[in-house]
């Protein structure tokens, strides 16, 4: 603790000097307030300041020293006059204790004692300011780099093909300064881009880069360099700003989570792909059912015509054959209803194969709506 003692009694000086002389304190005398203020570059952290002294008295000098912009040191004046007045005057020109000469040791020891408990109060508040402040930087800095996660992840749902999704991850990496390669594997293909400018095609050796750095884990990092890999994706981060280690912990988390995303598109755009397949598959299926449908009710009514005629000829046949064949009204009556079941059973065979028909155009339109 660096105390500065001021009064124009050389003796009085002395004697707060040896009543002070303990290891953790640093004292410094001055004989009036022109010296105090010369030497208050050297940031003392008490004065003790005499208030009568010749030429600038001990309030003047405080005035000054606070008006020099030094509003954290400690003064405690010196006086031998006990009076309500001298007490406001010191208070208003910022003073924080006041000791009445003469004085014991133990008292002038007690008041340092507390401002020097102030001090480290006031230096631990501070800190905790510090703190808090840099705490309060760096989650709205976390914020921001979250945002731009967040803004990937809903603008990723838009996109339709793996260059679409490519962009917006380069888009993403720009936002955070950061030079990247990509690799993107959908299927049995693969394709990569390059971050650094505008999203284009990776050189032959950049791919092979991205080919050593999807066999690299999870996470890996080297150096400045941060490789982050799922199933589908691989993001190389090319320069992390190492100078700043709290950044580079964020930007690892957000990251993963950034290429997560991608990855998880990449792998739901595969399944809209194959939903797409199939979907045009069951189309097709459906467009060739209903015309083999339509070629079978065709068939049936044609198939439906002819069998009513060679019935009809069958019937006048019949009766002919009666006539002919001399036989008995028992018989001819036999006949007739053998022919009669006959011809029912072949309508009924007929309806049942409209039924079957008409069931497979009703599932065939349900598919058609689906589709």
């Amino acid at each position: 603790m660096k105390i500065f003692v001021v009064d124009d009694d050389p003796v009085a000086r002395m004697i707060v000097v040896d009543q002070l002389k303990e290891p953790r304190y640093t004292l410094r005398q001055f004989a009036d307030g022109a010296s105090l203020l010369a030497a208050m570059a050297e940031e003392p952290d008490l004065v003790l300041l005499d208030i009568e002294m010749p030429g600038m008295d001990g309030i003047a000098a405080c005035r000054a020293l606070r008006q020099a912009g030094h509003e954290q040191v400690q003064v405690i004046f010196v006086s031998a006059h006990d009076d309500l007045e001298t007490r406001l005057v010191a208070y208003d020109a910022g003073g924080a204790d006041f000791i009445l000469k003469p004085y014991a040791a133990e008292e002038l020891v007690q008041k340092v004692r507390v401002a020097e408990t102030f001090l480290a109060r006031r230096s631990d508040l501070a800190q905790q300011a510090r703190a808090a402040r840099q705490t309060a930087f760096t989650a709205m800095s976390s914020m921001g780099e979250m945002g731009v996660v967040l803004h990937f992840l809903r603008t990723s749902f838009a996109c339709a093909d793996p260059d679409e999704l490519a962009r917006e991850v380069l888009a993403a990496m720009c936002e955070y300064g950061l030079p990247c390669l990509l690799q993107l594997r959908a299927g049995t293909g693969q394709r990569s881009y390059s971050g650094q400018g505008e999203c284009s095609q990776c050189s032959p050796l950049e791919s092979s880069i991205l080919g050593h750095a999807a066999d690299m884990g999870r996470v890996f990092q080297f150096r400045d360099r941060l490789a982050i890999n799922y199933p589908g994706v691989t993001l190389l981060v090319l320069a992390l700003p190492l100078a700043d280690p709290e950044r580079v912990g964020r930007l690892r988390d957000h990251l993963a989570v950034l290429a997560e995303g991608a990855d998880a598109r990449l792998q739901a755009m595969q399944s809209e792909l194959r939903q797409l397949a199939q979907a045009r598959g069951i189309g097709q299926a459906v467009t060739v059912l209903s015309q083999a449908l339509d070629e079978i009710g065709k068939n049936q009514a044609k198939i439906r015509v002819q069998a009513m005629e060679i019935d009809r000829h069958y019937l006048e046949d019949l009766v002919h054959a009666f006539v002919q064949l001399g036989l008995s009204e028992d018989q001819e009556s036999a006949l007739a209803t053998m022919a009669q079941r006959t011809h029912e059973r072949i309508n009924s065979l007929r309806d049942d194969d409209s039924s079957i028909a008409d069931k497979l155009r009703t599932v065939t339109e349900d598919l058609r709506k689906l589709v």
